[in-house]
């Protein structure tokens, strides 16, 4: 359950919410070793579902207009949001309004990920064939996007 924990935290970081113009699609994410973990699917209207292994809805993910991404656990009760600066800085919260945690991409394509006090947590790096690769803050894999 934590490696799920952290994927849906990367996968959000990564800014997998599409836009309402967005085409139905749905991508998998599976752990270290290639094990499907869960799915996210993004509508015609923009709204993200994330689901487990076995197919069943863990929770929802819209963005407004503004571009502020609201998540839902699987009973529609808001979870966290997550907002992009003009800078291009991530910034994480959860239901209450607390920082969490932020996400920065550099031009090279590398996705650094910190916790609330500035701390790395882990990175994602996307390949030529568009695989995103997700590590902890060791280096060590800890799942892809296919």
């Amino acid at each position: 359950m934590k490696i799920i924990r952290i994927l849906a935290t990367v996968a959000i970081a990564a800014g997998l919410v599409s836009s309402a113009d967005a085409q139905p699609n749905r991508q998998t994410y599976c752990d270290a070793m290639g094990r499907t973990q869960w799915s996210a699917t993004t509508d015609n209207h923009g709204k993200t579902t994330y689901r487990d292994a076995m197919g069943r809805t863990q929770g929802s993910a819209t963005t407004d207009n503004y571009g502020k991404t609201t998540y839902r656990d699987a009973m529609g009760r808001t979870q966290g949001s997550a907002s992009t600066d003009n800078y291009g800085k991530t910034t994480f919260r959860d239901a209450m309004g607390r920082n969490q945690g932020s996400a920065t991409t550099d031009s090279y394509g590398k996705t650094t990920y910190r916790d609330s006090m500035g701390r790395i947590t882990g990175t994602s790096t996307k390949d030529s064939s568009g695989r995103v690769t997700y590590r902890d803050a060791q280096g060590r894999v800890i799942g892809t996007k296919k």
